[in-house]
């Protein structure tokens, strides 16, 4: 063997241990990032600082949760075929899977709703193909759902058409497109098409998916080829016609989906995963912070209603309205309950009267008679007792709904003022609310509940 062969062999088993190494460490940060993912959906669905009536009222979202954390336990690799009605979607799944775990019929949107089955494994990995019902059989809303459902759950997408891309498939394809997502646009039906034909279509699909498609993703299949006939003539003549069965071929659509698994399959289902996860968990936050902010409105209303009625049979000297704190210190201790911050009465009267230091110190030169004058144009109707008394209530119903407000400011950061402090979150909630609506509020629900009195 001479030197040149030498070094030839060294370097060959050399790249070899290199590729070796960075496969096992590909195959390493794959797993840590599938790990930690787990980790993260079981902290979310088990977090117990979730209140029971949220989680009752986002059930859909933790389902969700708890199919993600079966499919990654699982090692699973999602496959879902979309596309219109009658186009093959059901015929190309069954003739992948090599056989019927789908109905077909000659009718006209055969699949009602999602269906799955198992595929055989690739590579350790299980797959899960999943049929969906055909875009055109819902309209509207329902239709961006449904392309909005498949992309969520999907690795990788089989968009399925049986002749050039129409105007709303092409939409339909844009509002499923993600980078993180595989599409596969599948020309089935191929046996319908000469050569020259299929060219053309291959050639006009790649053009209007050049921003969605990679080239090598879009692939032609027959799944439910027709009968060919075979027309023969005698040297008399006469002509014999026989019927000749095609067979199936569902070949570069395997093909493909063997080479982007063998390339980044477990990759991709980790990252699809953390996605998933995270918008999940964002939407879940989203809801919970607009279930909060409802809840914390009624408790807010409730105890300022409460003040108000007291005060309108109680009067009390308009200075004293932001010193009578009794209902306010048990007000900010409901809110701490529903941003799930529970504090003992000591630091919730702290809070309260931190909270009425700085509107003292900020609505010094408008409190008192000026405020007061302010109510009572508002409330300027009825005898002037029930004026009196509606004024200095809405009075008192507008001093805790402002200490409400700004205890909520104070939650929502997790109790904490920020940066901006007290003072300043104060000056901005009183800003923010319209001081005379919140008045003429006031005075309308104190009147109605002296009514009944």
């Amino acid at each position: 063997m001479d030197l040149r062969q030498t070094w030839q062999k060294i370097w060959q088993k050399w790249r070899s241990k290199s590729a070796d190494s960075e496969s096992s460490k590909k195959a390493k940060n794959t797993s840590t990032a599938t790990d930690k993912t787990l980790d993260s959906l079981n902290e979310l669905l088990h977090d117990q600082h979730i209140p029971v009536m949220v989680r009752t009222q986002l059930k859909d979202e933790y389902q969700q949760v708890a199919q993600l954390i079966e499919k990654l336990e699982n090692q699973q690799v999602h496959i879902v075929v979309f596309g219109k009605v009658s186009s093959g979607k059901s015929s190309l799944l069954n003739a992948l899977l090599g056989k019927q775990a789908f109905s077909t019929s000659p009718l006209h949107g055969e699949t009602k709703q999602q269906q799955n089955s198992d595929w055989s494994q690739y590579q350790d990995q299980n797959m899960v193909v999943i049929d969906t019902p055909g875009t055109d059989e819902v309209a509207g809303k329902q239709r961006q759902q449904l392309a909005h459902n498949a992309a969520e759950i999907a690795d990788i997408i089989l968009f399925v058409v049986d002749g050039d891309l129409t105007a709303s498939q092409l939409k339909q394809l844009q509002s499923i497109a993600q980078p993180n997502t595989q599409i596969l646009l599948v020309l089935n039906k191929a046996d319908l098409y000469t050569e020259d034909e299929l060219r053309d279509l291959k050639e006009s699909l790649t053009e209007k998916t050049t921003e969605i498609i990679q080239p090598k993703n879009i692939v032609t299949a027959s799944a439910t080829p027709l009968p060919q006939v075979l027309i023969k003539v005698d040297k008399n003549g006469k002509e014999t016609r026989q019927r000749i069965n095609v067979e199936v071929d569902v070949s570069q659509v395997k093909e493909r989906i063997w080479k982007i698994l063998e390339r980044d399959g477990k990759t991709l289902t980790a990252l699809n995963a953390s996605i998933f996860a995270g918008e999940i968990s964002h939407k879940i936050a989203k809801k919970i912070t607009k279930l909060r902010a409802n809840a914390a409105e009624k408790v807010v209303t409730m105890y300022s209603i409460a003040k108000g009625v007291g005060v309108a049979f109680n009067p009390i000297p308009v200075a004293d309205l932001l010193i009578a704190a009794g209902l306010d210190v048990a007000m900010i201790r409901k809110l701490s309950q529903v941003y799930g911050l529970p504090i003992v009465g000591k630091e919730a009267s702290k809070l309260t009267m931190t909270i009425m230091a700085q509107l003292v110190a900020l609505m010094g030169a408008v409190w008192g008679i000026n405020l007061l004058s302010s109510a009572l144009k508002t409330v300027s109707a009825g005898l002037s007792t029930t004026v009196t008394a509606g004024a200095q209530g809405a009075l008192a119903y507008y001093a805790t709904y402002l200490v409400g407000k700004i205890a909520e400011q104070y939650f929502i950061k997790g109790k904490s003022w920020g940066a901006k402090g007290p003072k300043k979150v104060a000056k901005e909630i009183v800003k923010s609310l319209d001081k005379d609506s919140i008045l003429l509020e006031a005075r309308t629900k104190i009147l109605e509940r002296i009514k009944y009195k």
